[in-house]
């Protein structure tokens, strides 16, 4: 697919972030999508709208999803990470491709475990979006999160997840609070919210929103979904959510983002300016 995108090849700048650009949609589109999956008796042009309000939410080429956090970090799931270490890995944000320059997984995840957190350092800063700010108090109990996922959709408790594209949020309730972890339990009609809705399996590193006096932050990163029912079908009443609880991270998100930033600025004083070499 990706031949059939890009045809031809030019070494200059204009061509490059062409291709970089083509390669990365097309990429895109030829990956599964996350998914948020709908209550059967709502419209989905709700969950739709009420994704609107969430643009720091950020897509991964495929699978699962991240936020963006600052101009050059994206907040993601560690076990989403190693796709996005290959060479050349590029996010598309806001319509624009951004090249990654180093991602930092959480030193004590271990694959199934808690601490399944990563940061995205990008080469360059995204400028068409405002960042949301992550959650830093230990108070999420009982309070509503917005999910967020990106592509497909459904209905919870149906297999059915056509994609489309488009991105879709919804209302649930932090109903357990862990020291690395937040749960949040999928309730029938009558206790759930009016915009209810499930992660499908596919959507680890999706970002649950938390608002406060009228501040949209990152409380929780989507890890892993508990089959409740033991059906073998996501999404249906009384499953659990597993989100890796952001508050208890705080330290080591501001720690690595500026250890890096502080590389980041070494590499720049020791890059000799343009020019400065000597003519053969």
């Amino acid at each position: 697919m990706l031949r059939a995108c890009v045809v031809g090849y030019t070494h200059s700048r204009a061509m490059k972030l062409f291709i970089l650009a083509a390669s990365f949609a097309c990429a895109a589109l030829a990956l599964p999508a996350a998914a948020v999956l709908i209550r059967a008796d709502r419209d989905d042009g709700e969950y739709r709208e009420l994704a609107t309000r969430y643009p720091a939410t950020v897509g991964l080429g495929g699978a699962g999803g991240g936020v963006l956090i600052a101009p050059r970090w994206v907040l993601t799931a560690a076990h989403r990470a190693a796709p996005l270490r290959a060479p050349k890995a590029a996010l598309a944000i806001a319509g624009r491709p951004h090249e990654i320059q180093e991602v930092f997984v959480h030193p004590d995840w271990t694959p199934g475990g808690e601490a399944d957190l990563a940061l995205v350092f990008l080469r360059t800063p995204v400028e068409e979006v405002v960042p949301a700010a992550i959650y830093r108090l230990a108070d999420e109990a009982d309070q509503a999160a917005r999910i967020v996922g990106l592509g497909a959709t459904g209905r919870i408790g149906d297999a059915s997840r056509p994609s489309d594209g488009q991105p879709r949020a919804a209302i649930n309730t932090v109903d357990r609070v862990g020291l690395r972890t937040l749960g949040l339990r999928l309730k029938g009609p009558e206790d759930a919210s009016d915009l209810q809705g499930a992660l499908a399996p596919d959507e680890g590193g999706a970002p649950a929103y938390l608002e406060v006096g009228g501040r949209i932050l990152v409380g929780g990163i989507a890890s892993w979904t508990h089959d409740a029912n033991r059906d073998g079908v996501a999404g249906n009443v009384g499953d659990w959510e597993n989100y890796t609880r952001v508050s208890a991270f705080a330290d080591w998100i501001d720690e690595t983002m500026a250890k890096a930033a502080v590389a980041q600025a070494a590499r720049e004083v020791v890059k000799p300016p343009p020019g400065s070499g000597r003519r053969p």
